[in-house]
């Protein structure tokens, strides 16, 4: 049995889009975790949540290097992010209210590669580039 096709109306569809991308933006990965602080709700927004999240827009790894034990080698990454402020209500209506704040950005030493116990180096997880980098 074949069931009749459903016809959204335009409402349907962008209630559909803005419910889904609230639920992008409150679970996509993130590098760190909101540590900014949004404008409270007031008495008036009763149902009414504030979600905080980071966007990250770029991030830009340096040049390898090497540094302590031989065969440890590091890149330093600088990531931007955007700061929001999400506002929902209780069936995840995006308010219009929501902004987002300036850019953050940050940089942080990784390790890539690390001794192997032979004079060489191994990959780290999740780099998958050669050891020693070229």
């Amino acid at each position: 049995m074949r069931l009749p096709a459903l016809k959204a109306s335009g409402f349907s569809r962008v209630m559909v889009t803005l419910i889904l991308v609230g639920v992008g933006a409150a679970s996509a990965p993130r590098s760190a975790h909101a540590n900014h602080t949004c404008d409270p709700l007031s008495d008036a927004d009763v149902g009414w949540s504030v979600v905080p999240s980071h966007e990250t827009i770029k991030e830009v790894d340096g040049a390898p290097y090497q540094s302590g034990a031989p065969g440890t080698w590091f890149i330093d990454r600088t990531t931007t992010e955007l700061p929001f402020c999400n506002y929902f209500n209780e069936i995840g209506i995006y308010s219009m209210r929501s902004y987002r704040l300036d850019p953050e950005t940050a940089t942080e030493r990784v390790n890539i590669c690390r001794p192997n116990g032979q004079g060489g180096s191994a990959a780290v997880p999740p780099y998958t580039g050669a050891c020693p980098p070229k």
